[in-house]
């Protein structure tokens, strides 16, 4: 990572050979758990489809989980302190343009914190194979936790205070 907890955009032209790779290489030997995709109401195979093609899946949010969009920078320092902190994390993904945290069905619908959106349903969530994580990129997208390595979603509660604490921790430094 640099500085500014960026990925690189690193979009490649041979996204099958780069999830092929993460399959064998993260010891998944092509076998993918993927019941995080099966409560979408997705069939699995549809979602293998699009990897396989080189795309992204689109899951629909708010069946098996909703999904707290955080900017880029805060989400960043936000999960990396509650993994310090030893709380438990679920699915995260970045995107181009933020970092994505899957959260239980209808925990934050009442979350109301600066520059985070709650996707919900009927919000579509693009996500790149299960393998592929930070740094590998796939469309811009990457998992920073992926699905099958971690255990339940992120608890809502736990989320809110730590980007709470990151919030005044990045407001108190840009004072300085």
């Amino acid at each position: 990572m640099n500085g500014s907890n960026e990925l690189p955009n690193r979009d490649t032209s041979t996204a099958g050979d780069e999830i092929q790779n993460a399959r064998t290489v993260g010891g998944f030997n092509g076998f993918t758990p993927l019941n995080w995709v099966r409560g979408t109401g997705v069939s699995a195979s549809a979602a293998m489809a699009a990897w396989d093609r080189g795309d992204l899946a689109e899951l629909p949010a708010g069946r098996a989980w909703d999904v707290v969009h955080m900017p880029r920078a805060y989400g960043w320092r936000t999960v990396t302190q509650m993994r310090q902190n030893g709380t438990p994390v679920g699915p995260v993904q970045h995107t181009p343009d933020g970092v994505e945290v899957l959260v239980p069905v209808g925990s934050a619908a009442r979350l109301q914190l600066p520059d985070v959106a709650v996707l919900s349903e009927g919000a579509l969530v693009r996500v790149p194979h299960p393998a592929l994580v930070a740094p590998r990129t796939q469309h811009g997208h990457t998992w920073i936790i992926s699905p099958q390595e971690c255990g339940p979603l992120t608890a809502t509660d736990l989320l809110h205070e730590a980007y709470v604490a990151t919030l005044a921790a990045m407001h108190m430094g840009a004072a300085r």
